[in-house]
C-alpha cells in the first residue's frame, strides 16, 4: 500500500512535470512564431525601404537627365540668340540651324511671335499650340517650357528664348523656339530597372501630365491627379495631400492600389517650372526577391516547428536535464537579442555592483559611444570612475551604494571620447535594484550630444543676429550723425546765403560748401541703396566693351583733384597688359577702384603716396584673362582684427562722431560682393602706420576682334632706351618695345643714360628712339634730353610720366623733347606716340574740357514734364541758360496732349519724368508713341528721372523712351544727352 502510494505520488509528481515542460515547450514554440512574424515584417519593412531608396535613386538620375536637357537646351537657345543678333544673312541663319539641329537632335526650329505663330526655317508657318500665356512671358524676357500640338503630329515640348527679336524672311518674331517630339523626351526618362516595368510621368502642380512614358499597356494618362481619383484606392483627403506635397515641390514615395493591384508610386521634384517627376512600378516587381524571401521563412518557420515538435517528444522523455538546458538557451536568446538592440542606438546599458563597483554587464556598444572596449571594463573597473555619480556635495563616499531599491536619479555629464578625443554629452539615469540580497545599479547612459551641438548652434545663430542687429543700429546711429552733418550744412549755408544775397563773393563761397555737402549727401545715400539692392539680389552686372587704358586714364583725371588738393602723389603703372580691350561692366569696375581709392586718398595724410599698378596673367583659356589691381597707400593702415571684418557691412573702425573722416562703411562691402559677382577676389595686406594694399584679381572675356598686330614694320629692328627709377616700368616698357619689332635696353639712372647714349654714338650702333621718366632721382628728364642733345644726338626723345606736364610743357619742348606719354602706359598708348615721335610729329594733348554747345542749342524746343515745382524751377533755369526754349507741363496726360496739338517742328526733344500724378512718364511715352501721326510720334523722349537703378533704364527703354538720366541732374551728362538726339 505504501509503495502504491509513493508510486502514485511519483507518477503525480512525473505527470506535474511532465504537463509543465509541454507547458513550456508551447510558450517557446509561441515565442519561436511571435519572434518568426516580428522577423517577417522586419524584412518586409527592410525590403520596402531598400526598393523605395532603389526606385528614388533611378527616378532622381532621371531628373538629372531632364533638367540637364532643359538647361543644355536653354543654353543653346542664349548662344543663338546671340549669335542671330550678330547675323542678319538668311543662308548664315539655315546653315547654323541646321548644325545645331545635327548636334542637338530637336524635332523642329521656330521664329516664334509674342501672340504664338510661327515660321520655320524652310518658310513654312502656323499657329503653334502652347498650354499657356507666353506673351507675358516675352514681354518679361523669360525662358519659356510649354507643351505644343499642331494638327496630325503628335504632342511636342518647346523651348523658347525671348532674348532676341527680328525679322526672318519678312516674318516678326519675339522669340526663338526648338522643340522635342515626346517620345524623344520619353528617351532621357527612360528607366530601365525592374525588367522596363517602369512607367514615368512628367506632370505639373495641377495633375496634368506633360511628359507620358507608360509602359506594358499603361494607359495614357492626361491628368495624373484625375487618374488617381479614378482607379486607386486613395481618398479625395489623401489625393488631395498628395497634390498639395506637388505643389510645395516635395519628394517621396508610397504604396498605392490601381485598379486592384499595389504599385509603388515615387515622386520627385524637378528644378524647372514647378514640374515633379513621378513614376509607377508593379509591387510584385519590386517585391519579387521579398516574395522569395518569405518563401524560405516559411520554410524556415516549418522546420522550426517540426524541430520544435521532437524537442517537445525529448523533453518530455528528458525533462530533468533538457529543462535546464533550455532555459540556458532562452536567456542566451535573450541576450542576443538585446546585444543586437543595443547595438543600434544611442544608449549604453550597464549592471554594476553598488558595493563592489564589479560590472556585472555593460552593452557592447560602449566602444562605439566611449571609446573602450568591454574588455577593458569588466577587466579593470577604476577604468569607470569617470562614470560614477557623486552626491551633490561632492563627496568621495560611493554614490551607487547609497542608492536605493526602485531609487532612480538622473544627472547629465560630459565625457571625452577615449579614441576620437571628441567632447560628447550624456544624460544618466541610475536606478537601484535588489537582486538575490544583493545591491545593485542599472546605469542608462543616454548620448545627447546631437542635441546639445544642435543647442550650441541655435545659440550661436542667435547671437550671431543680436551682433548684426546691433552692427545696423550702430550703424544707423552714426548714419543719423553722418547725414545730418551735410544736411546742417546745406541748411546753414542757404540760410548765410540768404542773409547775405547782396555779397556776391560770399553767396558764391556759401554755394559751393553747399554744392559739396550735397554731393557727399548723394554719395551716402548711394552707398546705402547699393547695399541695400546687393542684400536683396537686384543688382545685376551689364557686360560692354571696354578699353582698359581709357578706363584707367579716365581715372587718373577723375581723381586727379583730390589728389592734388591732398599733396600726395599718384602712381599708376601695368605690367605685361598685351590685351587692353575686354568686356565687363564698366560702371561697376569704375565704382570698385573709386572705392578702393577714396579710401586711400582719404586714409593718407599730405606727403604721402597711392598707387595703381595693372598686371595681366596669361592663362590656358583664349577667351578670357586674369588681370590682378593693386591699390596701394602710405596712410594709417588698420588694426588685423578690424582688416577680417573690413569687407563686412555696417562695419567701420572708426566713425565720423570720434574722427574727421566721414562714409557709411558699406563701401568695402559694396566693393566685395561687385568683385564677386564678376568672378573675381579681393584681398587686403595692412599694418597700422604702415598703409594698405588691395589686391583685386578679375577673369575678364578679352575682345578677340581687337587684337592688333603686334610689330610695326617701319620699327623693326631699331634700338630703343628705357630711362625709369622703376624696374617694373622698365621691364614692362621693355616688353612692349620686343613685341612691336624693336631692341630694347633699359637703365634705372639719368647720368647712366647719357653715358649710354654717347657709347652708343662712338659705336657706330646709335639709338632710335629714347623713353625717360620725367622724375629721376639723380637728374629730372628734361636734363637728361637736354644733354642727350647736347651731344648732337637728334633721335626723338618721348618723356614719360605719371604728373601733369602742362607748366613744363615749353621748357620741355625748349630742351628737345619731341612727345609726352601718361602713365600708365599701355601698348596702344606706346604704339601711337612712337609712330608719332619717330615720323616726327608732335603728340597733342587735349585737356578733355567739355565743348561750348550754346550755339547748337539756342532756339531749340524742348517739353519739360515734371510734377515738382521746385524740380522743374531748377530744370527749366538750367535749360533756359543753355539756350533751350523751354515748355513745361505738370503731368502724363497734359504731355500728351501737348505733342498731340503741337506742330512738327513744335518741339525738339521732351524731358520726361516718371513717377507722376494723374499719369506717370511710362505711360504718357507709350501714348506720345502711338500718335498716329509718325512726326510727332517719333520725338526723342529721355527720361530725366530719380528712378536710378538699372532696371528702371531698361525699362524706360523698353516703352520707347530714347535714353535715361538720373537726378539729381548733372549738367555734363544731361548735355551731351541732349545734344546725341537733339536734331
Amino acid at each position: 500500500m505504501t509503495d502504491r502510494k509513493y508510486s502514485m505520488k511519483m507518477e503525480k509528481q512525473f505527470k506535474s512535470k511532465r504537463a509543465g515542460t509541454l507547458l513550456a515547450a508551447i510558450v517557446l514554440l509561441i515565442g519561436i512564431v511571435t519572434v518568426s512574424i516580428q522577423y517577417f515584417n522586419f524584412v518586409s519593412q527592410t525590403v520596402y525601404h531598400e526598393s523605395v531608396s532603389h526606385l528614388t535613386e533611378i527616378f532622381h538620375q532621371s531628373n538629372s537627365a531632364l533638367n540637364e536637357l532643359v538647361n543644355k537646351n536653354l543654353t543653346y537657345l542664349h548662344m543663338w540668340s546671340e549669335y542671330l543678333q550678330n547675323t542678319s544673312s538668311e543662308s548664315e541663319i539655315r546653315d547654323c540651324i541646321d548644325n545645331a539641329q545635327k548636334e542637338t537632335e530637336f524635332s523642329n526650329f521656330y521664329f516664334l511671335s509674342a501672340e504664338g505663330n510661327y515660321q520655320t526655317v524652310a518658310g513654312e508657318t502656323g499657329y503653334l499650340g502652347l498650354q499657356g500665356n507666353i506673351e507675358d512671358q516675352i514681354t518679361q524676357k523669360k525662358d519659356i517650357i510649354m507643351n505644343a500640338t499642331l494638327p496630325g503630329k503628335p504632342q511636342l515640348l518647346v523651348f523658347a528664348c525671348p532674348e532676341v527679336s527680328g525679322t526672318y524672311q519678312g516674318f516678326a518674331y519675339d522669340a526663338i523656339a526648338v522643340a522635342y517630339n515626346n517620345s524623344d523626351i520619353v528617351k532621357v526618362l527612360d528607366i530601365a530597372a525592374f525588367d522596363g516595368n517602369t512607367s514615368s510621368y512628367v506632370i505639373q502642380s495641377d495633375g496634368r501630365v506633360m511628359i507620358n512614358h507608360a509602359v506594358n499597356g499603361q494607359k495614357d494618362v492626361y491628368n495624373f491627379l484625375a487618374f488617381l481619383r479614378e482607379h486607386s484606392d486613395l481618398s479625395e483627403e489623401d489625393v488631395l495631400a498628395l497634390a498639395k506635397k506637388f505643389q510645395q515641390e516635395n519628394s517621396g514615395a508610397m504604396l498605392v492600389n490601381l485598379d486592384g493591384k499595389k504599385y509603388y508610386l515615387i515622386y520627385e521634384a524637378a528644378e524647372i517650372m514647378n514640374w515633379t517627376l513621378l513614376g509607377i512600378v508593379p509591387a510584385d516587381v519590386v517585391n519579387a526577391s521579398m516574395n522569395n524571401l518569405q518563401f524560405k521563412t516559411m520554410f524556415i518557420i516549418g522546420g522550426i516547428v517540426f524541430s520544435v515538435a521532437v524537442i517537445i517528444i525529448i523533453i518530455i522523455l528528458k525533462e530533468n536535464r533538457l529543462r535546464l538546458k533550455r532555459k540556458d538557451t532562452e536567456i542566451l536568446y535573450r541576450d542576443e537579442l538585446f546585444q543586437k538592440l543595443s547595438m543600434n542606438v544611442d544608449d549604453i546599458f550597464l549592471m554594476i555592483d553598488a558595493k563592489t563597483s564589479k560590472v556585472d554587464y555593460v552593452s557592447p556598444n560602449v566602444e562605439k559611444l566611449l571609446g573602450i572596449t568591454v574588455e577593458e571594463v569588466q577587466k579593470d573597473i577604476r577604468i569607470l570612475e569617470k562614470l560614477h555619480l557623486k552626491d551633490s556635495e561632492g563627496e568621495k563616499s560611493n554614490y551607487l551604494e547609497n542608492l536605493l531599491a526602485d531609487e532612480q536619479r538622473e544627472q547629465d555629464f560630459e565625457y571625452i571620447h577615449q579614441k576620437s578625443k571628441e567632447r560628447r554629452w550624456f544624460h544618466i539615469i541610475a536606478m537601484g535594484s535588489n537582486v538575490e540580497g544583493k545591491k545593485k545599479c542599472i546605469l542608462v547612459m543616454s548620448d545627447r550630444t546631437a542635441d546639445k551641438k544642435m543647442n550650441q548652434a541655435l545659440s550661436e545663430a542667435v547671437r550671431a543676429a543680436e551682433t548684426a542687429n546691433r552692427a545696423k543700429s550702430t550703424f544707423l546711429s552714426n548714419m543719423s550723425h553722418d547725414i545730418r552733418t551735410p544736411m546742417n550744412a546745406i541748411i546753414g549755408f542757404t540760410t548765410l546765403a540768404v542773409s547775405n544775397i547782396k555779397n556776391q563773393e560770399k553767396v558764391q563761397d556759401y554755394l559751393s560748401k553747399i554744392l559739396s555737402s550735397s554731393n557727399h549727401l548723394l554719395s551716402l545715400i548711394n552707398d546705402i541703396l547699393d547695399m541695400s539692392r546687393i542684400e536683396s539680389g537686384k543688382m545685376h552686372l551689364e557686360e560692354t566693351e571696354v578699353n582698359l587704358s581709357d578706363l584707367l586714364h579716365d581715372l587718373k583725371t577723375i581723381i586727379g583733384g583730390q589728389i592734388h588738393a591732398k599733396q600726395l602723389e599718384l602712381y599708376m603703372d601695368v605690367m605685361d597688359v598685351t590685351d587692353e580691350d575686354v568686356y565687363c561692366d564698366k560702371t561697376r569696375l569704375n565704382q570698385v577702384l573709386l572705392n578702393l581709392l577714396s579710401n586711400a586718398i582719404k586714409f593718407t595724410p599730405a606727403g604721402g603716396t597711392v598707387s595703381v599698378r595693372l598686371k595681366q596673367y596669361q592663362g590656358t583659356d583664349k577667351e578670357r584673362s586674369l588681370y590682378e589691381i593693386r591699390v596701394k597707400d602710405t596712410g594709417i593702415g588698420m588694426s588685423s582684427e578690424f582688416a577680417r571684418k573690413i569687407f563686412d557691412p555696417f562695419e567701420r573702425e572708426r566713425t565720423s562722431t570720434v574722427s574727421k573722416t566721414q562714409g557709411t562703411g558699406l563701401g568695402m562691402a559694396i566693393t566685395r560682393n561687385i568683385v564677386d559677382m564678376m568672378g573675381g577676389t579681393i584681398g587686403i595686406q595692412t599694418k597700422q602706420g604702415k598703409g594698405t594694399e588691395f589686391i583685386v584679381r578679375l577673369p575678364l572675356r578679352i575682345q578677340s576682334g581687337h587684337r592688333h598686330v603686334e610689330k610695326i614694320v617701319e620699327l623693326e629692328g631699331l634700338k630703343a632706351l628705357v630711362v625709369d627709377d622703376d624696374f617694373n616700368t622698365c621691364d614692362s616698357v621693355t616688353k612692349m618695345l620686343i613685341k612691336v619689332g624693336m631692341r630694347s635696353e633699359w637703365t634705372l639712372s639719368g647720368k647712366e643714360a647719357i653715358l649710354r647714349a654717347r657709347q652708343s654714338m662712338e659705336m657706330g650702333d646709335a639709338f632710335h628712339a629714347y623713353i625717360i621718366d620725367w622724375r629721376l632721382p639723380d637728374m629730372n628728364g628734361i636734363e637728361v634730353t637736354r644733354r642727350i642733345r647736347s651731344l648732337g644726338d637728334d633721335t626723338p626723345i618721348i618723356i614719360l610720366t605719371a604728373y601733369d606736364w602742362s607748366e613744363i610743357e615749353e621748357e620741355a619742348k625748349d630742351a628737345g623733347v619731341t612727345a609726352f606719354c601718361s602713365k600708365p602706359m599701355f601698348m596702344s598708348d606706346l604704339r601711337e606716340t612712337l609712330m608719332a615721335a619717330l615720323g616726327e610729329k608732335q603728340v597733342e594733348i587735349h585737356d578733355g574740357v567739355f565743348p561750348s554747345v550754346s550755339s547748337e542749342f539756342k532756339n531749340k524746343h524742348i517739353l519739360l514734364v515734371e510734377d515738382n515745382e521746385l524740380n522743374r524751377e531748377i530744370a527749366l533755369e538750367i535749360l533756359t541758360n543753355c539756350g533751350f526754349c523751354v515748355d513745361t507741363a505738370e503731368n502724363g496726360v497734359e504731355a500728351v496732349e501737348k505733342v498731340k496739338n503741337s506742330t512738327e517742328e513744335m518741339y525738339d526733344l521732351v524731358l520726361m519724368d516718371i513717377q507722376m500724378p494723374v499719369m506717370d512718364g511710362y505711360e504718357a511715352t507709350r501714348q506720345i508713341r502711338a500718335i498716329n501721326d509718325s512726326a510727332l510720334s517719333r520725338v526723342p523722349i529721355i527720361a530725366m528721372t530719380a528712378n536710378a537703378f538699372s532696371e528702371d533704364k531698361q525699362t524706360a527703354i523698353s516703352v520707347g523712351m530714347n535714353g535715361h538720366v538720373a537726378k539729381p541732374i548733372d549738367i555734363n551728362v544731361l548735355l551731351p544727352m541732349i545734344l546725341k538726339y537733339i536734331k
